[in-house]
Parts: C-alpha cells; sequence; structure tokens
C-alpha cells in the first residue's frame, strides 16, 4: 500500500510542477504556490507522524492523498472552484464526511472510542469538524489579509462564501453521523483506516 501512495505522490507532484512551470511561462503568478504547494501538502502526514512520534495508517494516508488530490490539486491546480460552481461546495461537503470519520480514528488512536458511546462519539464528531471548518477558514481569511489573496471570495460575496463552506462541511457532518448511529458501517471505516 505505501508503494502506491509514494506512487500517487511522485505523479501528481510531477504534474504539479509541469502545471507551475506552465503558469511561469503564461505570467499566471498568482497560480504558482498553489501549483508548488501540493508536494508539502501530500507529505504532511509523514511530517506530523515524525513531529509528534505517532503511525498513520497507509490506509488513512491513502485516504489523506486521494483528497488531497481532489481537493488541492482538482480544485485549485486544475483550477475546477473557479471554472465548476458546485466544485467548492462538494468539496466542503466531502471534507464534512472526511472529518467526522478522522474525529472517530483519533479516539480509536488514543484508545478512547467506545461505539457503546454513540452520543459522545456523535457530539464529538460535530465538534471536531466545527473546529477543523472553523481553523480552515481562518486560515483562508489570513491568506486573503496577509497575502492579497481572494479564497473566501469576501470581495464578491461578503461572508456568504464562508458561511456555506462551513455549514456544508456540517451537513456532511451530521449525514455521517446519523449513518453512525443507525449503522455499523462507520465504525468499520474507522476500524479499517485506524
Amino acid at each position: 500500500m505505501k508503494k502506491y501512495n509514494n506512487v500517487l505522490i511522485f505523479i501528481f507532484s510531477l504534474i504539479s510542477v509541469c502545471f507551475f512551470v506552465k503558469d511561469i511561462n503564461i505570467g499566471a503568478n498568482d497560480r504558482l504556490l498553489s501549483d508548488i504547494s501540493i508536494i508539502l501538502v501530500f507529505f504532511l502526514p509523514r511530517i506530523f507522524s515524525k513531529i509528534f512520534k505517532f503511525k498513520i495508517s497507509d490506509n488513512l494516508e491513502l485516504t489523506y492523498i486521494i483528497f488531497m488530490i481532489f481537493a488541492h490539486f482538482i480544485g485549485s491546480i486544475v483550477n475546477l472552484y473557479n471554472t465548476t460552481w458546485w466544485y467548492d461546495l462538494f468539496m466542503h461537503f466531502a471534507s464534512g464526511v472526511a472529518t467526522a470519520i478522522l474525529a472517530l480514528v483519533i479516539l480509536n488512536w488514543f484508545n478512547i472510542y467506545k461505539k457503546e458511546k454513540k452520543v459522545f462519539n456523535f457530539l464529538y464528531m460535530i465538534m471536531f469538524v466545527l473546529l477543523v471548518a472553523s481553523l480552515w477558514e481562518f486560515l483562508e481569511f489570513g491568506a486573503d489579509t496577509f497575502l492579497g489573496m481572494n479564497v473566501q471570495h469576501n470581495i464578491d460575496t461578503g461572508v456568504k462564501d464562508t458561511m456555506e463552506d462551513m455549514l456544508i462541511a456540517s451537513l456532511g457532518c451530521i449525514i455521517v453521523s446519523i449513518v453512525y448511529l443507525k449503522t455499523n458501517i462507520i465504525d468499520k471505516i474507522v476500524n479499517k483506516i485506524k
């Protein structure tokens, strides 16, 4: 599995470098950071694993890599966020789903995940997703404020984009939480990617 992860990282990093070179040649300097930053983004789980000294499973890393391909590569580098109106909403929904499951995986890492404590797990998933969604919007606000970007689209939408992003992420979490409360599917996923 690690080999597949490395192949995906290599292929999409190489393609991103090609986009970087293309954007330099056409003078699209506003896209350069997005083009090249994916290489660092792909390695974040390994960096955090080394810093905090914990093991990230190959399945979890693969899930992260696939999510980053859709969110960062297809969304930012291929530029679907700006060319397809629904793609940003779709990715925030998917992030809500993925982050809700990640919340339970984190509980499992610390050996405090108990599938019988469904109410606690339900509330924890919702709070964790809201925390991550808020931190993400803070990062976007920082990029807008300090780097002169407009990732929150505050120029044309005010706070509408930020609120839509957080609401859609929350909706994804709520759907996962309901599935969690009603079935064992989420338990199986958590144990698989642990």
